[in-house]
């Protein structure tokens, strides 16, 4: 039922809109509420300048960094005067380095790695005391342009007339350098990166990423077309050096595998022992189980090697230990044939014993006698007959997908021999693996160079003693 007229204007009366609203009206002033709204805008502005504070200006080796435009005067500085072509590449590329420390924030790790990198590469990065802008007068910064600083604080320089004593790239005998960007990351990877990361993937990523960064800066600023596939082949390398940094890494844990091993056990008698005592590590091992792996393994990969005749395994001779270093021509994996007669046995054997390793499938890796040049002075030679000779190794499967051809393995093998079966090398132990890339530069034996100097200490006597002897009182100094 709808009210009335008159008993609408009767409620309306009783509540009168302009009363209530007079009523609920806060009074100003400092009350507990305005104290209590005020103490939390003034905590929220606090919060809002910590949290500003706490961000970081970009380093420039973000996932998603990207280069900050430069204006029209800066671009046409750097196409027409900074690194225009008709400077000379010596020039352009001191210069670009100079710049590119000046705009990217290097933390210790990445600074050392640059150093290195650059020190390899022939360049001085050798850091200098007292050479800070703090340590400049006044007057002098105020005179000098960005450029002009830049160029008195750097540590980065290129010696001009031998000034590095020939440990760095001299513009005066460029006869002696060549100028090689694939070839300076080939070498810094195969050798320094090692050292500084300690097989640390995530140093080698870091130093691989640092390294990647500077050079697609010169590509970025055409610092010097006319090398620019040649950079571009050393970008792709830092990615491919740190894949098989890590490839190489995992395959020294797994190398030689149990197969080798079985066979060094029960056929080597001088490395029975040692051998042994590797398979013994596992518990779950023994020489009956270590034959096993060897009849079955041999059986099966045998006839991919060649001639297979009945081949007796209980006859295999194993000659000859010897240490060389074989670079990987092919690698075949097993088929999925092979896979499955491995899994069939080895799960009747564990039927058994279920605490038997189960037998992993092999494949065949082959390779050719090679001589490693690190340095060292080297007395072997390798003939005619020798470096043309290619050698079957067999490998787990596991261990294969790790290694790449290319690689190069310094191993201790021994000629293996089955009456009707063939002949391939057994592994005793592998000592190192390089890389497919591995190359070894002549500046890494300049590291530790220094200039020799005048000596005018005389040289030593058999006068010495005596006059040493005079100078201590000694008058019985004759013996």
């Amino acid at each position: 039922m709808d009210p009335s007229p008159a008993d609408t204007a009767s409620i309306e009366d009783q509540y009168d809109g302009t009363h209530d609203l007079a009523e609920l009206t806060l009074p100003e002033g400092t009350g507990v509420l305005n104290e209590v709204v005020d103490q939390k805008s003034d905590d929220k502005e606090t919060k809002k300048k910590k949290k500003k504070s706490k961000a970081s200006k970009p380093t420039g080796f973000e996932e998603y960094y990207c280069e900050p435009l430069l204006t029209p005067t800066e671009a046409w500085d750097e196409k027409s005067m900074i690194y225009s072509p008709e400077r000379p590449f010596v020039e352009r590329i001191e210069e670009a380095i100079q710049r590119y420390r000046a705009r990217r924030r290097l933390d210790s790790v990445r600074n050392q790695v640059f150093s290195q990198y650059l020190m390899l590469g022939g360049i001085d990065a050798t850091a200098r005391q007292f050479q800070s802008a703090d340590k400049l007068p006044d007057d002098l910064l105020r005179e000098s342009t960005k450029g002009q600083l830049r160029d008195m604080i750097s540590d980065d320089v290129i010696q001009r007339g031998g000034g590095g004593g020939g440990r760095f790239y001299d513009p005066g005998a460029p006869e002696h350098w060549d100028v090689d960007f694939t070839g300076v990351v080939a070498g810094f990877m195969s050798h320094k990166i090692i050292d500084i990361s300690g097989g640390d993937m995530e140093m080698v990523w870091i130093a691989s990423n640092t390294i990647q960064n500077f050079l697609k800066y010169l590509l970025l600023h055409d610092v010097c077309p006319e090398y620019a596939d040649d950079i571009n082949s050393a970008i792709e390398l830092c990615d491919k050096g740190f894949e098989e940094i890590g490839l190489v890494s995992n395959a020294l844990r797994l190398v030689p595998g149990l197969f080798n091993r079985s066979v060094a056990a029960n056929y080597c008698e001088e490395e029975n022992s040692y051998a042994m005592s590797l398979l013994m590590d596992h518990k779950e091992l023994d020489r009956g189980h270590a034959f096993n792996i060897v009849a079955l393994i041999a059986t099966i990969v045998l006839p991919t090697l060649g001639s297979y005749n009945a081949a007796n395994i209980k006859a295999l001779e194993v000659t000859n230990p010897i240490e060389r270093t074989f670079e990987i021509t092919s690698i075949t994996p097993p088929t999925e044939e092979m896979r499955q007669k491995v899994a069939l046995v080895s799960e009747h054997l564990r039927k058994s014993n279920p605490s038997l390793a189960p037998i992993q499938p092999c494949g065949v890796m082959a390779g050719r006698p090679v001589i490693v040049q690190d340095g060292w002075d080297i007395t072997d030679k390798l003939t005619d007959e020798e470096v043309k000779e290619e050698s079957s190794f067999i490998l787990e499967e596991r261990i294969l997908e790790q290694l790449r051809v290319g690689m190069k393995l310094t191993m201790g093998v021994s000629a293996c021999n089955v009456p009707g079966g063939g002949a391939f090398k057994v592994i005793r132990y592998v000592k190192d693996i390089k890389p497919t890339y591995y190359t070894f530069l002549p500046q890494e034996l300049m590291r530790a160079w220094k200039e020799p100097v005048p000596n005018e200490r005389p040289a030593p006597s058999v006068h010495d003693r005596h006059e040493l002897l005079e100078l201590a009182g000694d008058d019985g100094a004759d013996d």
